[in-house]
């Protein structure tokens, strides 16, 4: 015996899928609007909207797709129930927004019309077509397309450290963004110490991104590399800078780093006795060293150290001098007879300066002086601007 299965109801399934207890607005009665959801709460939203909108027609309605961004403007806020009623911009379809997942507060929503916009992470869609939104879900996604910004205009940025894990740390964007730092990444050479990093800020770039598990590989390392022609003019010839051992002394010296940045030598060639001496100094261990050059060859920098400011290089020095006597001052200066460049005047002496012919043009007879706001020994460069009065 074959048993036929029952026939399905489809009159009852239709009347079912409305919620026919909503009491509707006389507009929505004459426009047949139904109402699908049958949440506790459907009848105060529905009122809500009303209020804030007018006359929903949920024909004209445009579906919006979960896990997609949009822009919203609130209409209400309802405290009872700790939500916010909001509209899409274009498609005018609403969306339920819970408090906890709002980034702005309430006091920011009721600042200005202008914090009522902004955009949402549609999260959930229910068997009811309500929407369900969040402002925390969508600053992520944001935050994300910042990084790929990042990774594919080589630009730096920070991260917050938050937690020590296998192979290396997880470090948030923006608070929102989880991303993975590994450990031999995580620094400008060995870590001895892996907690000293934790809720501390790093700059950094992206390395990598894996595809599979949606995470950002980031890079203290590639940072040094790409923003050194910018931070290596910081250094300065006059200075003494605690330093720290990279690695044990090996028999051409040692290297150290100062700063958590520079890593440089200090040839063995610096030392009376080095054979002795270097007995002395271990792994990750403390010392005092100059900057007593920086050459640049092959598109790379080399810094090279000394325990003995005397033996910095001589013209470096001068330099170094040269930026302690103008920096952020300014001086008179004159314009030399080939157009071409002028002669600054510091302390009774005349420093020649190559200017454009165009900007003496157009400066020389509208100001008096020019003020130094960059010395780099390194590149043997004075960066200048005209000013009309003078800076002590």
């Amino acid at each position: 015996m074959e048993l036929s299965p029952p026939e399905f109801d489809w009159s009852a399934h239709e009347r079912n899928k409305y919620n026919d207890s909503i009491v509707l607005c006389e507009a929505d009665q004459n426009t047949n609007v139904r109402i699908l959801s049958h949440e506790p709460h459907a009848q105060s939203l529905y009122d809500l909207m009303v209020e804030a909108s007018g006359p929903i027609s949920l024909i004209k309605s445009k579906d919006l797709v979960q896990d997609q961004v949009y822009k919203v403007q609130v209409k209400t806020i309802d405290y009872a129930h700790n939500y916010i009623l909001a509209e899409e911009i274009e498609t005018r379809c609403n969306i339920t927004i819970p408090l906890k997942e709002m980034v702005k507060t309430v006091a920011d929503l009721q600042s200005s019309e202008k914090e009522r916009i902004f955009l949402v992470n549609i999260y959930k869609v229910n068997d009811y077509g309500e929407y369900w939104g969040s402002q925390r879900k969508a600053q992520a996604v944001a935050f994300e397309m910042e990084l790929f910004d990042h990774a594919e205009n080589n630009t730096w940025f920070d991260v917050k450290i938050t937690k020590l894990i296998r192979g290396g740390y997880v470090a948030m964007y923006k608070n929102e963004v989880k991303c993975f730092i590994p450990g031999s990444h995580a620094a400008a050479n060995v870590i001895r110490d892996f907690n000293s990093l934790l809720n501390t800020t790093l700059t950094v770039m992206v390395d990598n991104y894996d595809a599979t598990n949606k995470l950002f590989i980031l890079s203290y390392k590639k940072y040094i590399a790409a923003s050194m022609p910018t931070k290596v003019t910081d250094l300065r010839f006059d200075k003494a800078y605690a330093g720290t051992l990279t690695a044990h002394p090996y028999d051409f010296g040692m290297f150290v780093e100062i700063d958590g940045y520079f890593t440089g030598l200090i040839h063995s060639t610096e030392f009376e006795n080095y054979a002795e001496e270097r007995k002395n100094f271990t792994a990750g261990g403390d010392i005092t060293v100059y900057v007593k050059d920086v050459t640049y060859s092959k598109g790379k920098y080399r810094l090279v150290y000394t325990c003995n400011p005397d033996e910095v290089d001589s013209e470096k020095k001068q330099w170094q001098a040269l930026r302690n006597r103008t920096e952020d001052k300014s001086f008179p200066y004159k314009v030399n007879p080939d157009n071409r460049s002028i002669d600054i005047q510091i302390d009774g002496e005349d420093f020649k300066v190559a200017v454009e012919t165009k900007d003496i043009n157009e400066n020389a007879d509208r100001f008096a002086f020019v003020k130094v706001f960059k010395v780099d020994p390194i590149n043997k460069r004075l960066n200048f601007e005209f000013v009309s009065e003078p800076i002590d």
